[in-house]
């Protein structure tokens, strides 16, 4: 069985947290929004863009699939339910964070589902549905270490997502209850910085939720 690393390559602009997970497949969890070389140059410094073999998207924004084009070996996962307004490449109207007015299309080799699994080696991800963010908002669960990569849908300190860029206030609110009741330790984040007691973020973002989104 290989030893798996999980590499948090931690943005302070535009671009979204990226995750680079070396196991007997090698995965990068979002791309940033492909505006800027500083991500790419970063991940070129521990692994060969091309040796990437498999992106996952949390969701459909911009700044967090933009980047994929960079990867050009990769096969692309998302949740199904965002998968469609990937491919049309309006990204729920942020492909124009961009700078341009084309859309950005991304085509999704797999279409994830609740309870699937993402087997990367000795590391497997379980697919999580938590909509409110975008449609398709999904967190994935490496059950066995207790780390939660939560894409938009919960930061640390309790932040968590916008819900006026496809979003929904209700689901946001469910699908944050529901990460109150994991078994969790280590929150890795689509942006900010990552956290160790997950859960007690996730009750933090549930309680600002209630107060802001009802």
């Amino acid at each position: 069985m290989s030893k798996s690393e999980i590499i948090p390559i931690i943005s302070n602009a535009i671009d979204s947290n990226c995750y680079l997970i070396l196991d007997e497949i090698t995965a990068i969890i979002d791309t940033g929004a492909g505006m800027s070389d500083w991500l790419i140059k970063k991940i070129n410094e521990i692994v060969n863009l091309d040796q990437v073999s498999l992106i996952i998207n949390t969701h459909g924004h911009a700044d967090h699939c933009g980047g994929n084009s960079f990867f050009k070996n990769a096969k692309v996962f998302a949740h199904v339910l965002d998968a469609d307004e990937m491919a049309e490449g309006w990204l729920y109207g942020t492909s124009g964070l961009r700078g341009s007015a084309e859309p950005l299309k991304v085509n999704v080799s797999r279409k994830l589902t609740e309870g699937d699994s993402i087997e990367l080696g000795s590391m497997a991800l379980k697919v999580l549905h938590t909509p409110g963010h975008t449609p398709g908002s999904m967190c994935l669960l490496e059950e066995e270490r207790g780390i939660l990569f939560s894409g938009d849908t919960l930061f640390s300190g309790g932040g968590f997502g916008r819900v006026d860029l496809g979003g929904n206030a209700g689901e946001m609110l469910r699908s944050l209850k529901r990460l109150t009741e994991l078994d969790f330790t280590l929150l890795l984040p689509g942006h900010g910085g990552v956290a160790q007691n997950g859960r007690n973020h996730a009750a933090l973002a549930y309680r600002y939720a209630r107060e802001f989104l009802i």
